[in-house]
């Protein structure tokens, strides 16, 4: 492959990652009230949840699982300083599969 190759492969690749995570930000805006949303706050996930009153759920490094059961909590969380808000059973599938693929186990 030549290096003009590749750096359309790359930049193809980042329109696709770049289009998904858009996707999912979008859709943390349609899930009903109660539904657990990831966090990505850099530096200050949970300090974005306690402003947009959410309860807590667990949390890591800049990222936190939160719910609330009032609408607009997903833009609240934006509001709160939030540079990513997604469905948190998309983030939990996500860890299983890897979990899955680290242990060896076989999808089912």
């Amino acid at each position: 492959m030549t290096t003009r190759g590749i750096r359309r492969f790359a930049a193809g690749a980042a329109l696709v990652l770049l289009a998904w995570t858009a996707i999912l930000a979008g859709l943390a805006f349609a899930v009903p009230p109660g539904t657990p949303l990831a966090v990505f706050a850099p530096g200050h996930a949970m300090e974005a949840v306690a402003e947009a009153e959410g309860s807590f759920e667990g949390f890591g490094h800049s990222i936190a699982v939160t719910r609330s059961s009032e609408e607009g909590f997903a833009r609240r969380l934006y509001g709160a300083g939030a540079f990513l808000v997604i469905d948190a059973r998309v983030v939990m599938s996500c860890r299983t599969l890897y979990a899955g693929v680290r242990s060896g186990a076989k999808a089912s």
